[in-house]
């Protein structure tokens, strides 16, 4: 019961720090979230994968019983061929991870990092997005009415939040980033914990960005259900907006994402400069207890 709380837990705060774009449409990225972040819940999330699927596509989709079942019927070998295709993957990442970890990163290591995620990010939309074509030719009006009220209710509240002071979204960002950071590191010196704060505090403002982003995808989104279309076109329109986003991405976004990007660099290799001894030797066993996880579970599945 103590891991089906922290799961969800972990599933909240991904939702939360991952507001939506296709995430919410196709539903199964999830998947990949579960599989990368929830740590000592892994072997729960990935079994219990279907129910959170099927469970975020009928929040945003209000789904039918009839397109429930299809669902799950529809996930099961997905999720089959994923499970035997991408963990390997995913544990040989962990694997090289550790070692570039083990001898101190360089900045080469980050962009692997980034580059890594990417390819597992588009693989995962590869496999999902057929199958997101085929449950888009079967919704019906009154669901793609309720997904857009969805939308407005989730850009309400992105709406709410720009109205507050911008401080206000750093500081919690802040927080969240020192508790992962003190799960991952151990304990922190007083020195490296006021250091690290104020890295953090001072990345990019990413939010309006993104707000804005979500917003245009949203409304894509909505104009794409809208037409009738096969669900091979609607396939390929959906890889044109998710995979290969940066093509149609606002400017600002595009920006926001390669500054980003250059400033978690940054912060990534100071904080591998500042690690004692000790604490390098507890990152290393958070990924190893990662790895074994993923191992046992594709070899008991």
């Amino acid at each position: 019961m103590e891991m089906t709380r922290s799961l969800m837990r972990r599933f909240h705060m991904m939702k939360t720090a991952l507001r939506p774009d296709s995430q919410r449409v196709v539903g199964l990225l999830l998947l990949t979230l579960v599989i990368l972040l929830s740590g000592c819940a892994l072997s729960f999330g990935y079994r219990h994968a279907d129910w959170l699927i099927t469970r975020q596509l009928d929040h945003y989709l209000d789904l039918t019983s009839s397109q429930r079942r299809l669902v799950n019927a529809r996930l099961q070998p997905l999720l089959l061929r994923h499970r035997i295709e991408a963990l390997p993957q995913y544990e040989q990442f962990l694997k090289d991870l550790q070692a570039r970890v083990s001898r101190g990163l360089t900045p080469e290591d980050v962009e692997w990092t980034f580059s890594s995620y990417d390819r597992f990010r588009a693989d995962l939309f590869e496999r999902a997005i057929p199958e997101g074509g085929q449950l888009a030719t079967l919704l019906k009006d009154k669901q793609i009415t309720y997904l857009e009220r969805v939308f407005q209710k989730e850009e309400d509240h992105a709406d709410h939040l720009a109205q507050g002071p911008a401080s206000a979204r750093l500081d919690e960002r802040t927080r969240k980033g020192m508790t992962m950071a003190e799960e991952w590191l151990g304990p922190l010196s007083r020195e490296q914990s006021a250091r690290l704060r104020g890295m953090i505090l001072v990345l990019p403002d990413s939010q309006p960005a993104w707000w804005q982003y979500r917003r245009q995808r949203h409304e894509e989104v909505l104009a794409l259900l809208r037409t009738p279309s096969s669900a091979d076109h609607i396939a390929g329109t959906l890889r044109q907006l998710f995979i290969h986003a940066d093509q149609t991405a606002p400017t600002g976004y595009l920006k926001m994402m390669t500054e980003m990007r250059a400033a978690l660099t940054r912060l990534v290799l100071e904080v591998d400069r500042m690690l004692t001894p000790i604490q390098r030797r507890h990152v290393l066993l958070s990924i190893q207890k990662v790895i074994d996880e993923l191992h046992a579970f594709t070899r008991t599945s």
